[in-house]
């Protein structure tokens, strides 16, 4: 009886002791509704460079890391990347939309208006993720440019926005962390970036790691050697993930985001 009396006791303390902000995860590392306590990263990837996340994705597998792929241009897609991205999904990653044809949001609403960009941009990409198995709930602004109008006419289809955030601020005064908003800005770590560097991008992983945060970040080709604007090292993208994993972080998509409370 006594034990009995125990083993109660013990089991009530671990259940009260539970924080509310626990994360609990499924086998594919998936956010369940919960609130975060883990820092961690989210991984994003701009336009169509669906060959070169493929291979990123073969050397980052063994960080068991997520991305989300913010997807334009779908409706010129061959099969074998419209396969590849289906391949994504089923592993565990997010496809995201970024505009059937990677308009200036602003600028194509100011001359053609709202109406005819949802028809022109959301859409036919919709339709196409759609009919091929893509489930599809965040969205990418092209370029970051978005406005409080345009945020509320795309909460009508999607759950999170994404927009854009530059400049080399220290850790605590950057908009790049996930904070309890549905629109979330990411900071580029692609090598032309002014802001950019790897010391502080670890150092921005070092204060969502400490102050539990969620760091959001884009890219958009991953290359082993750059030669143009708009690539991200390889040996970068690795770091990331190795930090990521040997700090014990956690990897989110940005349709994670919408699942968190609080």
């Amino acid at each position: 009886m006594k034990i009995s009396k125990y083993l109660i006791i013990i089991f009530l303390g671990l259940l009260f002791s539970c924080s509310k902000d626990d994360v609990v995860v499924d086998d594919t590392n998936s956010v369940q509704k919960v609130v975060a306590d883990i820092g961690g990263v989210v991984l994003t990837f701009d336009d169509d460079y669906v060959e070169d996340w493929k291979k990123a994705d073969t050397k980052l597998r063994d960080y068991s890391w997520k991305a989300t792929f913010c997807i334009c241009r779908i409706g010129i897609m061959n099969r074998d990347r419209m396969h590849t991205l289906q391949d994504f999904q089923n592993y565990g990653h997010e496809i995201a939309g970024h505009g059937a044809n990677h308009v200036n949001t602003l600028d194509y609403i100011a001359t053609n208006g709202f109406q005819k960009f949802y028809e022109d941009e959301i859409t036919p990409m919709m339709a196409k993720m759609n009919a091929n198995g893509l489930n599809v709930t965040s969205f990418a602004y092209p370029y970051g440019v978005r406005s409080n109008l345009t945020d509320e006419q795309l909460f009508k289809t999607f759950s999170v926005l994404r927009a854009t955030t530059y400049g080399a601020y220290i850790p605590e005064n950057q908009s790049c962390y996930y904070s309890r908003s549905k629109v979330v800005f990411g900071l580029g770590i692609d090598d032309n970036y002014a802001h950019f560097s790897m010391p502080y991008i670890l150092d921005l992983l070092a204060y969502a790691n400490s102050q539990h945060k969620i760091l959001i970040l884009y890219s958009h080709k991953p290359v082993e050697v750059v030669t143009e604007n708009y690539q991200t090292k390889m040996e970068n993208l690795v770091s990331i993930c190795n930090y990521v994993k040997q700090n014990h972080m956690r990897f989110y998509t940005l349709s994670d985001l919408s699942k968190i409370k609080g």
